[in-house]
């Protein structure tokens, strides 16, 4: 490998620390720092050492850092999500949106992903009441310039509304007034374009006073000139209030502010472009937050020239070769990991037909130039990436646009659509990067597509957009009472589980020769012959045990199968080792017993590197029972404990629980953290809106999370049979349908609850009902209102899943726990399978989407759908829990980050 600024072998790359708890990312470090008094806290009105508590909670949350993010405590602004009915019915809102659209010759859109980005902020207006002003720019006109008119923008913008947008000539006037006059509620003008008037990127006050005079109210949400002070991004927000933040602008701040300020780690940057020069801001930003660094394209050149490598006639800036040096000594000095490509395809000339051949890096021949990076670079890029959990991209590896070298950059772009749909998040923030996940087809599934490419870059290297600080700051709410404050603290015992240490803060120092337990859940499937019928699990345990033994750890594995009554042959974990080993390319070892002398004269047997799989440890009742001894014993095989099994860290057991008192450290592996990142963060501060679908046959076996989850979330979906119980607690007729008629009161209950705490609450309108239940029963459409005697519900309805569907569409963060109907059932399955391929379609457009229960899980995979989600959950008890705001005491054993 050329020489690099870090370690050159890979398992050079540091281990980093556990991510802290999903707090939003732009408000983590002001929270950090901000005095009780600051967070609204009324402290004379408030017992002071729960005060103290609490504050002491929230800036230990906050991170230990004391080195300020710039910008990032400025992004924490209002969003048009906090606007209800009341702040919007009838009020005329300004809507700066980004509708610079690509049109042909005969004036045709040739991409309409911008419109499309616009479309949930203004539904969301017109559907609370609003009267909608859109104002944008296309192109860069001098003066009216008819071929940048926004005219044939209406057809498609009205399409995708479902509404007739009414189109003005101009931008301010008479004319505009009047049609804003007339504008009904729920009705949209699309203003001419903006940039008209000159007096549009000069910010001139006068022009934005005119503009503002249109309007009640101000939403930004055009991502892609936030980073311009122009009259329509920032002039405006002098003279409205509130001016806020739209729904894509705030999708954005989440996504780049959070990996700027808050990533989930380890974290990693790839960068790549033709030179240096155009890359400095955002190196030298990235430098001081990632854990690794890969670069690639054109640039690679001049870092390979500083290094005293021949580069042949590769692209070289001269002038910066003092700076790539520079660079490479300040990743050594931060301990960042900066990878250059090893390999690299040559050329003879700059064209798509040019000879090629693949070289070591130092060894570019005279007369060649690199114009992309190699198979070996490919593959090592690759592994690096899979330690991730965040990663950003910002520009191609090559000359993607001729298809000889464009190997590099598409291989990039296939391996994080895979570890996007594994839940690492993905965030594509430039132009060329976009271009190259667009031309592959796997845009869809990324975490995130910015669509501003200068202000995406800006926020990159650490800049303040200011069509962004224009805009109002969040509001803390006030704390008055002493209720209130211990409700907070029950809530920060979610935050305190997603604040333990991580495996992946434990370093080859930590690790090498070090002897580990892990607790995995490899609880599998077994068909009749001892085949294994799913290896979910034991591939979710990978990673972990991956990453240990690349440490030189001695990894000694344990985990239960079944339920097992003493020594049951049928329960041996024995059938799992070669997909085991087949997954870890090395042969694991397998004890006959799980203590005792043989298993410990096994892990004295084991190389560094090695892996040894103990049997079943509910073989022992002892480990159900949370037996000291029994857990001593376990302890004493090994130095650290790690617990990688999510599934039971609702239980305090022996191997979950118990060895966390004799082992130090005692951490979370990566799918544990991954489950506690998604599940706590959902729980305790999700991205807004936030939706919950509920189904299940039953209202008493979701009774705790849905009360969990009307404290939390802006919409609650409900499916299954549990929905017959409230359509009776309603006094409508339900046929035969199920029905627990001990839970209408409880039904009655909850709705009231979700009423008065602002939450909406959707039943299906309509439903599939059946004369019996059976998969071969007769079938009808009815609405819910009339289910006729003898007649049972077994599924939602048509209408109800396209008002269900129109209602996430408005979402930022989805969890999904139970079926909308008896999916089980082809004729009854239509319902769960238009929520999963809704919910796939939602999580490539970045929206936050959580499966977490067994009945969701089977749905998804049932319709091949479960690598494009966000996050499926492993535990089913253990999702639940979480839900219902309980904490896990495997998870609580374990040691605070």
């Amino acid at each position: 490998m050329a020489s690099t600024a870090a370690s050159p072998a890979f398992c050079g790359i540091p281990k980093v620390a556990s991510t802290r708890a999903s707090l939003n990312a732009p408000t983590t470090r002001f929270l950090a720092k901000t005095p009780l008094r600051g967070l609204g806290f009324a402290a004379a009105a408030a017992d002071p050492l729960l005060c103290h508590h609490v504050a002491t909670k929230l800036r230990s949350l906050g991170g230990s850092s004391s080195k300020p993010i710039r910008g990032v405590a400025s992004m924490a602004k209002k969003s048009v999500g906090d606007l209800t009915a009341a702040d919007l019915k009838g009020k005329k809102v300004f809507v700066r949106a980004d509708l610079n659209v690509p049109l042909d010759d005969s004036q045709n859109i040739t991409d309409d992903t911008r419109i499309r980005a616009a479309i949930p902020t203004i539904k969301h207006l017109i559907s609370n009441g609003a009267k909608v002003i859109l104002s944008s720019h296309l192109g860069r006109p001098k003066g009216f310039t008819p071929k940048y008119s926004l005219g044939p923008l209406v057809p498609r913008l009205s399409e995708l509304l479902g509404i007739q947008v009414v189109k003005a000539d101009d931008v301010i006037g008479p004319e505009v007034e009047k049609l804003v006059a007339s504008l009904p509620e729920g009705g949209v003008l699309l203003l001419e374009n903006v940039r008209f008037y000159k007096e549009e990127e000069k910010n001139d006050p006068e022009f934005a006073q005119k503009l503002a005079s249109l309007a009640d109210l101000y939403v930004n949400d055009a991502f892609g000139t936030a980073h311009r002070a122009h009259a329509s991004t920032e002039g405006v927000t002098k003279f409205l209030k509130p001016s806020v933040s739209g729904f894509l602008l705030q999708k954005e701040l989440d996504y780049l502010v959070g990996a700027v300020s808050n990533p989930k780690r380890p974290f990693a940057a790839i960068v790549g472009g033709s030179k240096v020069s155009s890359k400095i801001g955002v190196i030298e930003s990235l430098l001081e937050k990632v854990d690794i660094l890969l670069l690639g394209g054109g640039m690679i050149f001049t870092f390979y020239k500083a290094q005293g490598l021949s580069v042949g006639s590769s692209l070289v800036e001269e002038d910066k070769l003092s700076l790539a040096t520079s660079l490479m000594e300040k990743a050594k000095a931060k301990g960042v990991s900066l990878l250059l490509p090893t390999d690299v395809v040559i050329a003879d000339k700059f064209a798509p037909d040019a000879d090629s051949k693949i070289v070591p890096a130092s060894a570019i021949p005279d007369g060649w130039m690199g114009l992309d990076i190699g198979p070996d670079s490919i593959k090592t890029f690759n592994e690096a990436l899979d330690t991730t959990k965040t990663v950003i991209w910002n520009g191609p590896m090559g000359v993607f646009e001729f298809d000889k070298f464009a190997a590099g950059t598409e291989a990039i772009a296939n391996k994080l659509a895979d570890l996007s749909g594994k839940g690492v998040t993905t965030i594509i923030g430039g132009g060329d990067s976009v271009a190259a996940v667009e031309k592959v087809g796997v845009a869809s599934v990324m975490s995130h597509i910015s669509t501003g490419g200068g202000a995406s870059l800006e926020l990159l290297e650490g800049k303040e957009l200011p069509g962004v600080l224009a805009l109002d700051e969040a509001t803390p709410v006030p704390v008055a009472c002493r209720a209130i404050l211990e409700q907070i603290v029950r809530q920060l015992g979610h935050k305190e589980m997603a604040t333990k240490k991580s495996v992946g803060a434990l370093k080859e120092a930590d690790l090498k020769g070090k002897r580990v337990l892990v607790r995995v859940d490899l609880n599998v499937p077994l068909d009749d012959n001892f085949n294994i019928t799913d290896d979910t699990r034991i591939r979710a345990a990978v990673p972990t045990i991956k990453y240990l033994i690349g440490n030189g750890a001695k990894v000694i594995l344990t985990s239960h199968l079944g339920r097992p009554k003493g020594v049951t042959p049928k329960y041996s974990l024995k059938p799992l080792v070669p997909r085991l080993s087949e997954l870890l390319g090395l042969e694991v070892k397998m004890a006959n017993d799980c203590i005792g002398e043989e298993v410990e004269k096994l892990v004295a047997g084991l190389p560094e590197g090695g892996v040894l799989l103990l049997e079943n440890v509910r073989f022992y009742k002892e480990e159900e029972k949370n037996d000291p001894e029994f857990a001593k014993k376990l302890a004493s095989l090994a130095d650290l404990y790690v617990n990688d099994a999510f599934g039971t860290a609702h239980r305090a057991h022996a191997s979950t629980e118990g060895v966390a008192k004799y082992l130090k450290p005692s951490v979370a592996g990566f799918l544990m953290q991954k489950e506690l990142d998604y599940l706590v963060g959902a729980v305790s501060n999700p991205k807004k809106p936030f939706a919950a679908i509920v189904g299940g046959s039953k209202v008493s076996s979701k009774i705790g999370v849905i009360e969990s989850l009307l404290e939390k979330v802006d919409l609650l979906f409900l499916g299954g049979g549990m929905i017959f119980t409230f359509y009776k607690a309603q006094g409508l007729a339900v046929g035969s349908s199920l029905v627990e008629a001990d839970k209408l009161d409880l039904a009655t209950s909850l709705i009231e609850k979700a009423k008065a705490k602002g939450v909406s609450l959707l039943l299906p309108s309509d439903v599939v009902i059946a004369d019996k239940f059976a998969a071969d029963a007769d079938s009808k459409v009815v609405p819910a209102s009339q289910i006729p005697d003898g007649w049972m519900g077994l599924d939602i309805g048509p209408d109800s899943i396209k008002s269900f569907g129109e209602a996430l569409d408005t979402t930022k963060t989805i969890i999904w726990n139970g079926p909308m109907g008896v999916f089980e059932f082809d004729k009854f399955a239509a319902g769960t399978e238009a929520i999963a391929k809704k919910l796939a379609e939602l999580s490539g457009k970045g929206v936050t989407t959580i499966i977490g229960g067994g009945d969701s899980v089977a749905a998804v995979e049932k319709v091949g759908l479960a690598d494009k989600m966000s996050h499926i959950s492993t535990g089913g008890g253990a999702s639940l829990e979480l839900l219902e705001g309980k904490t896990l005491p495997g998870v609580l054993a374990l040691d605070d980050a």
